[in-house]
């Protein structure tokens, strides 16, 4: 049972090298515009997690920025946006800026998965020394 839960951990972590990396192409706003914008997202699952998160996609310099904040701490900076058909994957690294999330003092990698459900979003959050994947939704900010 353990190492199903390994498999989907692992692609994704096999995703963060290649868009850490430079492999693939640069995402461009119009291919990010369904997810442009600051959505509140509450999550959910597991119930130890339960709070409210930030999400926020947004053109910078013609390129595609996001950000990922919980709570009331400070928004980090996406280190890798990529987009998988209707998902589209932001990974925050050991070097995001302003500072990468943190979690007991150390920082660590996080892989966002987000998809779009009619106005909604959903999120599933895999955080580096976690075997759960955390969820939630929300809707779009105006």
């Amino acid at each position: 049972m353990a190492h199903r839960r390994w498999i989907p951990m692992a692609t994704l972590f096999a995703l963060i090298a290649s868009v850490a990396y430079g492999q693939g192409s640069a995402l461009t706003p119009a291919q990010a515009s369904p997810f442009m914008g600051t959505w509140v997202i509450e999550m959910t699952e597991p119930a130890a997690f339960r709070g409210t998160h930030t999400v926020r996609v947004w053109e910078k310099d013609g390129a595609v920025a996001a950000s990922l904040q919980s709570g009331k701490f400070p928004a980090t900076e996406a280190t890798g946006i990529h987009r998988d058909g209707n998902m589209l994957v932001l990974t925050i690294s050991h070097h995001a800026k302003p500072q990468p999330m943190m979690e007991n003092g150390v920082p660590i990698w996080v892989v966002a998965a987000l998809t779009l459900d009619g106005d909604s979003m959903k999120v599933a959050l895999m955080l580096e020394p976690s075997q759960t994947i955390k969820r939630g939704t929300g809707k779009k900010q105006m």
